[in-house]
């Protein structure tokens, strides 16, 4: 796995792991890019519109029984993908 250092607040981690990002009426399957301690860069395009500051759960699929998380949407990157931040 490669890290990636740039101007952030954590490291980031390359990182793939197939996920699922819920919504109140919507689910999502993607993959990461990278993680980082405070969030998760998601890859693809997809039919759903998200917005900055949508709220969405993220679990981890490739983990039995993993814990759901929820999640802050901060960037879409059109065409590409979206960064997500983690939030209590």
């Amino acid at each position: 796995m490669e890290i990636t250092v740039e101007a952030r607040r954590h490291l980031r981690l390359a990182h793939r792991a197939k996920i699922q990002l819920c919504s109140n009426d919507e689910v999502i399957i993607a993959y990461t890019r990278d993680l980082s301690e405070s969030g998760l860069y998601v890859l693809g395009r997809f039919n759903h519109t998200l917005l900055p500051g949508d709220i969405l759960d993220v679990t981890v699929l490739d983990i039995e029984n993993a814990l759901s998380r929820k999640v802050v949407v901060i960037r879409v990157d059109e065409g590409l993908g979206f960064a997500v931040e983690f939030f209590e």
